[in-house]
């Protein structure tokens, strides 16, 4: 039977594994083709490589699946930037001369833990612009005279490009005059010209070639000359001597041979001629094949032609080089910032034409797109209806705005990526009420983004912005970690909107506007929000579910038994669904806690996950304020034996008397029929042959069954054992 899972992440990263069991309690029968939301993702800037490393386990113990990294390349304006003003694309940072975040071997021991993790890494692209310095740029070295002064256009610009050629003096960029969207520098940055075709080896190997590049000739603010050949620069380029894959690309009309590089031999890449936007194609696809990323969030969309996004499709298409457990590859998951909120210009850089978005089989040669958009409709629609004034704030306002129904009209998560805070400076702030905006966006389907501001570089920085202290618990709570499991475990299930306030407030006669909205996740969970900011709650009912008659259903967030949020005991831990599958819903207003918001849903198994064979326990930090972000706080079991095990203990289940009823309910039905065992990404741990569950749809994908001791709990009076 397929459940309801409840997940038990262990301590353990032995050798550097990761672990998790989870156990599924008996659920209603589902729908085959029910929405599931993808594990959220972790947006964490301000914190060096090695730092979000050692922080994996927490990363791992909350349960986010995916993670989005600031710009990992050499910075123009020096080491101390977030690095949007990108300076040279294949410098990620070296001994004795680290970007802000570490080196290029840090990063990718990063990204290797996370995916011992589960958890996919994503990179900002920068594809619109380079940095600041232009051919106007000088370093005087500091002296009156103007005898030892250097050009920008002397030093040989950036790596890779022309700030100026004969006969185009902008070279591969805009000119400065140049404005709108698309030509304009955003922010003072050098904006690239995409349309342009200056053809280089824009990496030289050898030197001597007259294809190559022009070389910068003088140091500048203590950086060597740009674009001097180099042997060490062939790692830049794909081997040419492999066989090479022909795609077909229907979106730009072409037939192309595309070839891999060679990470066993990095210095057999073959330099070809290029223009810029070759170039920026070639490095999307290092960075997934010999970085290890999985995708990128992709910098300034809105200022270039969606058509270099179809070059950038065809670069990565197929490119991951880490096949799934059933033969397939991994599709390149892209999602772009387009701060606009028009739905139809969002719409037109949006490219979902894969057959498949979570696998693409070894024998499809036709390029498609797995590129989605950040959600910015919805975050101007929360931001303008979850604000500090309870009396201007209106669900109806929110409800339909999201990018998600552009496509098909229905709310199903097919498009658009959720978020509510982000490290970028924007018009107008942010949701007053964010963690309702947090609860709206983590449970319903799709996308949907936390961001952590770390804060490792110190704080009060102009740039970026801080987020929620809490996305990984510690000494601000465990709000946004609670939502984010909830999310795991309950968000799944088609959307039905059951409950939305009048437009207007006449649900109560207050002169409220529309302050409470629920919807269902069909079979799943029930979400109730609240955007009211005094004290006390609201009660709505009947309020009609899809839930069986009889069904049990427990508040899962805490809120019903937090006494900040719920002083007065007023809103019930567990509610009964009524004969009609009807329940009354209490629902918090947000006061000074700003949790008005809860999650019923049918409750999962509950346990202990224990392991033998322990050598020793790597403990983590106490919360702190000043550590808040950076210090680990999940301890870790290190095993230096050649075995070890791992032990599941489920235990009966009951829950607090529903609303209105006296006695408190045994709910055999959430003592678990199953568990399941998973360590690192998928290994074969039984004597089954392979690894067990190998679709990459599947809830339970790389994980294993219990051979050894497998008794459920269902059929032991509540006592299961694994």
């Amino acid at each position: 039977m397929f459940g309801w899972p409840s997940m038990w992440r262990s301590r353990a990263c032995a050798a550097g594994a990761a672990l998790a069991v989870f156990a599924t309690a008996i659920a209603p029968t589902r729908a085959p083709a029910e929405d599931v939301s993808a594990p959220a993702i972790l947006q964490m800037f301000e914190a060096r490589w090695d730092t979000i490393e050692d922080r994996m386990a927490d990363i791992f113990q909350v349960g986010y699946g995916q993670m989005w990294l600031p710009p990992p390349q050499r910075a123009d304006s020096g080491n101390q930037s977030v690095a949007y003003d990108l300076f040279d694309r294949f410098d990620l940072g070296g001994p004795r001369n680290e970007t802000l975040y570490g080196t290029e071997n840090y990063l990718t021991a990063n990204i290797a833990a996370a995916h011992l993790a589960g958890v996919k890494i994503y990179t900002d692209l920068i594809l619109n612009h380079n940095g600041f310095s232009n051919l106007g740029t000088v370093d005087t070295k500091g002296t009156p005279s103007t005898a030892d002064d250097v050009t920008f256009a002397q030093s040989g610009g950036y790596p890779g490009f022309v700030v100026a050629l004969a006969g185009d003096g902008d070279g591969d960029f805009h000119g400065a005059f140049e404005g709108g969207d698309l030509n304009g520098r955003l922010a003072g940055l050098i904006d690239i010209a995409q349309e342009k075709n200056h053809q280089f080896i824009r990496h030289p190997i050898a030197a001597g070639n007259p294809q190559n590049i022009p070389a910068g000739t003088a140091s500048i603010f203590g950086r060597p000359p740009a674009n001097l050949p180099n042997p060490n620069n062939a790692r830049f380029y794909t081997d040419q001597a492999t066989s090479g894959l022909t795609l077909t690309d229907p979106e730009l009309g072409t037939m192309v041979t595309r070839y891999d590089f060679n990470n066993a031999a990095p210095l057999s890449g073959d330099p070809v001629l290029e223009n810029a936007t070759g170039l920026l194609m070639r490095n999307a696809q290092w960075m997934v094949q010999a970085i290890g990323v999985d995708g990128f969030r992709v910098d300034a969309a809105k200022h270039m032609p969606e058509w270099e996004l179809d070059y950038i499709d065809q670069a990565v298409f197929r490119a991951n080089p880490r096949l799934q457990h059933d033969g397939s590859i991994q599709p390149v998951f892209m999602f772009q910032e387009l701060l606009d909120g028009n739905k139809g210009l969002l719409q037109s850089y949006i490219r979902k034409d894969l057959p498949n978005p979570l696998a693409i089989s070894p024998s499809d040669t036709t390029v498609a797109g797995n590129r989605d958009a950040l959600d910015f409709p919805l975050f101007y629609a929360m931001r303008d209806n979850l604000t500090g004034n309870g009396l201007a704030n209106n669900w109806h306002g929110i409800r339909n705005a999201s990018q998600d129904t552009q496509d098909d009209g229905v709310r199903n998560g097919s498009q658009g990526v959720a978020f509510v805070d982000c490290h970028d400076i924007l018009g107008g702030g942010f949701p007053h009420l964010k963690n309702v905006a947090y609860a709206y966006t983590l449970m319903k389907p799709g996308q949907a983004l936390v961001y952590l501001n770390a804060r490792e570089f110190g704080n009060g920085r102009d740039f970026p912005n801080d987020g929620k202290d809490d996305a990984l618990g510690g000494i601000d709570g465990d709000t946004i970690t609670t939502l984010v499991e909830l999310r795991n475990t309950h968000g799944r299930g088609n959307f039905h909107e059951r409950w939305i306030d009048e437009a207007f407030g006449d649900t109560n006669g207050d002169g409220q506007k529309s302050s409470v909205y629920v919807y269902e996740r069909e079979n799943s969970a029930l979400v109730g929000l609240n955007s009211r900011l005094d004290a006390g709650f609201d009660e709505r009912t009947p309020v009609q579910t899809g839930f069986a008659p009889g069904t049990v259903l427990v508040e899962l967030t805490g809120n019903a038994n937090d006494a900040l949020v719920d002083p007065g005991n007023n809103i019930p831990s567990t509610v009964r669904v009524n004969a009609s599958g009807q329940v009354t819903l209490r629902i918090p207003r947000n006061d000074a806690h700003g949790k008005g918001y809860v999650v019923y849903g049918v409750a999962g198994p509950q346990g202990t996950l224990s392991l033998s064979g322990v050598t020793s326990t790597l403990a983590g930090a106490m919360p702190a304020a000043a550590t808040n972000g950076t210090a680990r706080l999940a301890d870790i079991d290190v095993i230096t034996g050649l075995t070890f095990g791992v032990r599941l203990d489920t235990t009966p289940v009951t829950l607090d008397a529903p609303m209105g009823e006296l006695n408190p309910v045994r709910d055999f039905d959430a003592d678990g029929d199953a568990a399941r065992i998973r360590i690192d990404g998928g290994m074969n741990l039984n004597n089954l042959p392979g690894v067990d569950v190998t679709n990459p749809t599947d809830v339970s994908y790389g994980f294993e069954q219990f051979t050894g001791t497998n008794s459920p709990g269902f059929t032991g009076g509540g006592v299961g054992l694994y």
